[in-house]
């Protein structure tokens, strides 16, 4: 019931509003909606072109860091590779000392028993 009257209520003030309209209320209202619907879409325009922005720096800041990781693995990756060269050299170095110092001590061994024969 209560439902009712309101609608009916509304439905008569809808009727006092549209027939108490003379025509520059209706263009002043026309060009209000108007207004209203281009600062809509401007606002829409500017959110859009916002959140353009924001995924376009968003990008960048990631190209960016990865960038700068694979340039840190890489530098990473040559250090220990020039690590490892090193230490194989280092190792290639001792290995030869090592054989140079028991063929001598061979050496001076047969020296050794071949003057120990001829005496």
């Amino acid at each position: 019931m209560r439902l009712k009257k309101s609608a009916l209520f509304l439905l008569g003030m809808l009727v006092v509003v549209s027939a108490g309209c003379n025509k520059a209320d209706t263009q002043k209202m026309q060009q209000d909606a108007k207004a209203t619907g281009e600062a809509a879409q401007k606002t829409a325009a500017d959110a859009a072109e916002a959140t353009k922005k924001a995924v376009n720096d968003a990008t960048d800041k990631t190209k960016a860091a990865t960038s700068d990781a694979v340039d840190a693995t890489k530098q990473k990756y040559d250090e220990a590779a020039a690590k490892t060269k090193q230490a194989t050299s280092d190792a290639v170095d001792q290995t030869k000392k090592a054989a140079k110092k028991a063929a001598d001590k061979a050496k001076q061994a047969a020296k050794d028993a071949a003057n120990k024969v001829n005496q």
